[in-house]
């Protein structure tokens, strides 16, 4: 696989989350489309906040969210010992960890940022102070290489035509470019995406307001659907391909994502239609054997209740989960950023964490 393109060459966006010395400046997703700010953010509690209440979101996003939270600890505390240093960083870790259950990026940076500090105890306590958010940083870096090969890996094996998505795993869900969002980049750029379907993904709307206010941003062709429109598109032979994220892949191939995710890949071996989803190697839980392991959060009724801050329903029970479990049986194959695993998964991506 060959890198043709550069982050630069294929989206004007800026970083979604990034650091500056004792500050998170983050894109608050919860503004677009109407609004395109950043914010800062000053303390370990104001990032914890912005992760729950979706300022910032997506699994790689997420990851690196928290790994900055930690280097603001680091950058701000006021502790003199090492003692005092290190009860206040546990308190840090478990504020962050806290925060939103399914992403296990979320927990794989926060425990290497930790396993790093516990590494270096012996080290003078400004230098493990440095090591924290340079590894912070590190963290972010690396996922935007990620995403980077993850372009060129699935616009490889994407067919050319027209590409249905889910959600919103595109530079707002990473540091940038997006992991999907890579993909579809790379494939524009080469000429070999000729239209995006975004589905609007309710209830809160990542696909209506943010992949499709990211994607016309860059000048991507595309039309958005509401989600139940999805199956006719698809019988109708409008769509060559269907890509998404994820916010879990665990041993067997089986994977979670944002609700929705199932019903468009039981969609797809109907109309056999190819159906991938792509995310970097963080993303992926060895420890759990199938879907049936991964926690499902539940959020609010309001959000089912509600459409952009109005009333739309009468005050009822709500069932409200976050994502939804896809069975490795739908899946064409699952683009990484050390390449496409196929088929059968369960001993491929074994294999493709051996090589590491």
């Amino acid at each position: 696989m060959e890198i043709r393109y550069r982050p630069e060459e294929l989206t004007r966006l800026p970083r979604s989350v990034r650091y500056e010395p004792g500050r998170v400046i983050m894109i608050d997703q919860t503004l677009l489309p109407r609004e395109f700010k950043e914010i800062e953010l000053r303390t370990v509690d104001e990032v914890a906040e912005a992760i729950i209440t979706m300022k910032v979101r997506g699994a790689p996003a997420i990851g690196a969210a928290v790994a900055f939270g930690l280097a603001i600890y680091a950058d701000t505390t006021k502790a003199k010992t090492k003692d005092e240093f290190m009860e206040g960083f546990e308190r840090a870790y478990e504020r962050l960890k806290n925060t939103r259950p399914t992403a296990v990026n979320l927990f794989w940076a926060l425990n290497r940022v930790k396993g790093l500090v516990e590494e270096h105890l012996e080290d003078p306590l400004d230098e493990i102070k440095r090591l924290i958010v340079a590894e912070a940083q590190k963290i972010a870096d690396e996922d935007v290489e990620a995403n980077l090969r993850m372009g060129h890996y699935g616009a490889d094996v994407l067919p050319e035509g027209n590409v249905l998505t889910h959600c919103n795993a595109g530079s707002l869900a990473t540091v940038q470019l997006g992991t999907v969002g890579a993909v579809l980049r790379v494939m524009h750029r080469d000429g070999t995406l000729k239209l995006l379907w975004v589905d609007e993904t309710r209830p809160v709307l990542q696909g209506a307001r943010l992949s499709a206010w990211e994607y016309h941003y860059d000048g991507i062709p595309l039309k958005l659907i509401s989600d139940n429109m999805a199956g006719f598109v698809m019988q109708q032979g409008k769509v060559d391909a269907i890509i998404v994220g994820a916010d879990r892949i665990v041993a067997n191939g089986d994977f979670a994502n944002k609700i929705g995710t199932y019903s468009l890949a039981v969609l797809a071996k109907e109309h056999r239609i190819p159906f991938f989803t792509v995310a970097p190697l963080s993303t992926i839980d060895m420890s759990l054997k199938s879907g049936k392991e991964i926690p499902i959060e539940e959020r609010k009724p309001e959000e089912v209740l509600t459409c952009g801050g109005c009333k739309i329903a009468p005050d009822v029970d709500v069932y409200n989960p976050a994502f939804d479990v896809t069975p490795h049986k739908y899946l064409t194959g699952i683009i990484t950023d050390r390449g496409v695993v196929w088929p059968p998964f369960e001993r491929n991506l074994k294999k493709l964490f051996k090589k590491e």
